[in-house]
């Protein structure tokens, strides 16, 4: 009986504080539940404004908080397509390009008729391209900019940014070249000369106008030079050298092919 009357007590006083927990919680829901119904049409207009004013007055970053706040009070498609697409703007400004690039993607997407698509469409690639990727490390980044960018140009080949599309993919190529190049010089820098002509001559392959040409033949001529010195055979050294002449000889050649280039441009001005 005494148990009965210490567990009576028990739940009447917890149960008052379970009530009165619950009624506090509810207090709270109630101001945080979707505040969007509680703010008037010209007072979400005047944060519009407000956001258009700081844009164009380049303040990238408080536009972009005030955008962030703004969406989820946009009913209508086109008014949260239009700010999506400035807040990724936003982005890009801040060189945010990863980030930009992505909200470029969704506003393809998501919004197939927003007015300005096509330039969402070539910004998701142009984004990338910007994204500062390291010559030596993964070039995941680049291919991306260049798949976007050349998808860009087949959905839009008269385009209005064909140009600037085209011009990028050139300088993401040459990015790539450049990389190609150096992992080649690595490789005899390290003294690996077997490993660095088979590099070189890929390269050659995949890039036989490329400006590191004359650079290419020079690493081709030391690498044979160097495997003729180390070779314990007379053949062997024979065959290294004229590997090594043969590369001289088309760097001869190359010299020769600017020097008439050089004459042909000066003559035609």
């Amino acid at each position: 009986m005494k148990n009965y009357k210490i567990n009576s007590l028990f739940m009447h006083k917890y149960s008052s504080l379970f009530l009165l927990l619950l009624s506090l919680l509810g207090h709270h829901v109630n101001l945080f539940a979707n505040p969007a119904s509680n703010i008037s049409q010209p007072l979400i207009l005047q944060k519009q404004q407000a956001i258009l004013e700081l844009y164009e007055k380049k303040h990238y970053a408080r536009a972009n908080e005030a955008i962030e706040l703004l969406l989820p009070l946009l009913k209508n498609r086109i008014e949260r397509a239009k700010f999506e697409y400035y807040q990724a703007y936003c982005n890009f400004h801040q060189k945010r390009y990863l980030v930009s690039a992505n909200q470029f993607h969704l506003l393809v997407k998501q919004y197939p008729a927003f007015p300005q698509v096509e330039e969402a469409l070539f910004m998701q690639g142009y984004s990338l391209a910007f994204e500062n990727v390291d010559i030596r490390l993964d070039q995941t980044t680049t291919y991306d900019a260049m798949r976007c960018l050349e998808h860009y140009l087949a959905v839009y080949p008269t385009g209005a940014y064909l140009d600037k599309a085209s011009d990028t993919l050139q300088k993401l190529q040459g990015r790539l070249m450049q990389k190609s190049f150096e992992a080649a010089a690595l490789y005899v820098r390290l003294g690996y000369y077997n490993a660095a002509i088979v590099a070189i001559k890929n390269f050659q392959q995949a890039y036989p106008e490329s400006a590191f040409k004359e650079k290419a033949l020079r690493l081709l001529i030391k690498c044979y030079q160097k495997l003729a010195l180390a070779a314990s055979h007379k053949e062997k050294k024979k065959q290294m050298k004229l590997y090594s002449d043969q590369c001289a000889q088309q760097l001869a050649e190359h010299f020769n092919d600017k020097k008439v280039n050089l004459v042909e441009k000066a003559r035609s001005k």
